[in-house]
């Protein structure tokens, strides 16, 4: 079983890391050269297709994650490097989600508005801010799951 939730675990953090990079260095930037209401258009398509692929795969992350983490005893000992090391790759994982929900569900839709109703695109620099600060933790978090696979064997 141990096995099976290491495979399906990287499985997922693969589509989810692997996915986002793809998004962030290949599908944006050419959208970033375009004005107005077609390049909302095509973040807001890019979005409604990744989303529904990088949240699951991101939850399935989370919790293979913490199941493999109940397999090495990790909640049930003193604490550990170890310890330190999941309580730390956690709280990343907690203010990735707190980010991603941001960026996805309130500040993107309210760049859109904006853009839809010829306003200042205000929101513009938080929602870029919030989506470079999100990428930095998807690849941070899983070089602490390295760290952690080390720690275990």
């Amino acid at each position: 079983m141990e096995e099976a939730l290491r495979v399906i675990h990287v499985l997922a953090a693969a589509v989810w890391v692997g996915g986002t990079v793809a998004l962030v260095f290949v599908a944006v930037p050419p959208v970033q050269r375009l004005e107005g209401e077609v390049r909302a258009r095509l973040l807001r398509e890019f979005g409604r297709r990744w989303r529904p692929i990088g949240w699951s795969a991101f939850g399935i992350a989370v919790a293979t994650g913490l199941g493999l983490a109940a397999y090495d005893h990790a909640f049930d000992t003193a604490p550990t490097s170890f310890d330190a090391v999941l309580a730390a790759k956690g709280a990343l994982a907690g203010l990735l989600a707190a980010g991603a929900y941001l960026h996805d569900y309130v500040l993107g839709p309210g760049l859109a508005r904006q853009i839809r109703e010829g306003r200042p695109q205000t929101l513009r620099p938080l929602l870029t801010g919030i989506g470079r600060g999100n990428l930095l933790i998807t690849l941070a978090l899983p070089v602490l799951g390295v760290v952690l696979s080390e720690l275990v064997s």
